[in-house]
């Protein structure tokens, strides 16, 4: 493992950057000490988007009809409160 200074790391960071995605380990440090690493970006899956698309919308009122008329006004209700 070699230990570059800052300045040679400034010097050359476009040809470091090259060897750190080519899989080589880049240590910056002073005075022979490592201090830091250089590694690959990994991107974070992201949350999935339309998590809650199959959440009943006020159209899909449908969706919620029971044989009771008074648990539909109750349904009716919530959903308008949630909207």
């Amino acid at each position: 493992m070699v230990v570059l200074t800052i300045y040679e790391a400034k010097t050359h960071l476009s040809k470091l950057v090259k060897q750190v995605k080519a899989g080589e380990e880049v240590v910056i440090g002073g005075f022979g000490k490592p201090e830091v690493m250089l590694v690959p970006y990994k991107a974070k899956q992201g949350i999935k988007l339309g998590l809650w698309s199959d959440k009943p919308k006020k159209h899909d009122s449908e969706a919620l009809v029971s044989s009771d008329p008074e648990v539909n006004q109750l349904f009716d209700d919530a959903l308008n409160d949630v909207l």
